[in-house]
């Protein structure tokens, strides 16, 4: 089997954030130098080849995003599928305008699909259900994911939703300090690592506030403060930029909810977001005809 770009990134990323054992290590290790051992392997031939245990296998499935060995190894064998069948993903000086943008395209298709198995349907549910049916929602981020919270911040509130978004840290602490059982905390960070979000997420966890996480590893300091985590599984890469691939999954993500709550809006909801459209249109000129459509 061809060596998977994404797979191997997803067991980069997990080495560098501190959460694998001894164990784990030898096993990615192994994983990285012998990118064949996945084809026709099972969790203990695997084990055998690697020096480890069988349960380390499937440990190690389940710290990098997956519910088992059978989960990591269709995702690797539908990852080698994808970039077999794309042209080769490595950048390099002296390629042309075209040639980078087929190649960063090519790789935005592959992170959502990879996304699409990274997302747990019943957790993409779960987090829907406690937005729609909450009194209000605190929306709070840091960094390049504060651009999505805004995104998140008009799509919600287009759905009726009481929405807010905070990107100051002490006023962050503030809004906490005023949210009762029946609001929900959207967390948007990629790293999962910033040390403010995660105070201010221990902080809600110790109010007994509902939280809900959009990250893109798993096992991060903020998982044990979610209530519902959704993970998208982000990768580092040496040739395309993290910023974007990052947002990206982000963005989808709250499509993604955003189609599920529009699905189940009550008809109160439909008309208060008819009214909200309808006053959006006050701001727009009625009549407006460029010169060019004569």
């Amino acid at each position: 089997m061809k060596e998977s770009f994404l797979f191997t990134q997803r067991i980069n990323a997990m080495m560098n954030n501190g959460t694998f054992t001894k164990s784990d290590k030898t096993l990615a290790e192994y994983l990285l130098h012998h990118p064949e051992a996945m084809d026709g392997a099972t969790a203990n031939t695997l084990a055998e080849q690697a020096g480890v245990s069988p349960a380390t296998v499937v440990r190690f499935s389940r710290k990098i995003g997956f519910s088992g060995f059978l989960e990591m190894k269709k995702s690797v064998e539908y990852s080698s599928y994808i970039e077999d069948n794309s042209t080769e993903m490595e950048l390099v000086r002296g390629d042309s305008a075209e040639e980078v943008r087929h190649k960063v395209i090519t790789y935005s298709k592959m992170i959502l699909d990879q996304l699409e198995n990274s997302l747990d349907p019943e957790a993409l549910q779960k987090a829907a259900d406690l937005i729609s049916s909450s009194r209000h929602v605190v929306i709070l981020s840091e960094g390049g994911s504060g651009t999505i919270a805004r995104a998140a911040y008009d799509i919600f509130l287009k759905l009726a939703n009481p929405v807010r978004v905070v990107d100051d840290i002490m006023f962050q602490m503030m809004e906490i300090s005023m949210m009762g059982p029946e609001d929900v905390l959207l967390i948007i960070v990629n790293s999962g690592r910033t040390y403010n979000v995660i105070d201010n997420a221990a902080y809600a966890k110790d109010r007994g506030l509902r939280t809900i996480g959009i990250v893109g590893q798993k096992n991060t300091p903020l998982e044990k403060y979610l209530d519902v985590e959704l993970i998208t599984s982000m990768f580092n890469s040496s040739y395309f930029s993290d910023f974007s691939a990052a947002r990206l999954t982000e963005l989808m993500t709250i499509s993604i909810l955003h189609s599920i709550m529009a699905l189940t809006r009550d008809k109160k909801q439909m008309e208060k977001g008819k009214e909200i459209a309808e006053s959006l249109e006050r701001k727009r000129i009625s009549d407006y005809k460029a010169d060019w459509a004569d």
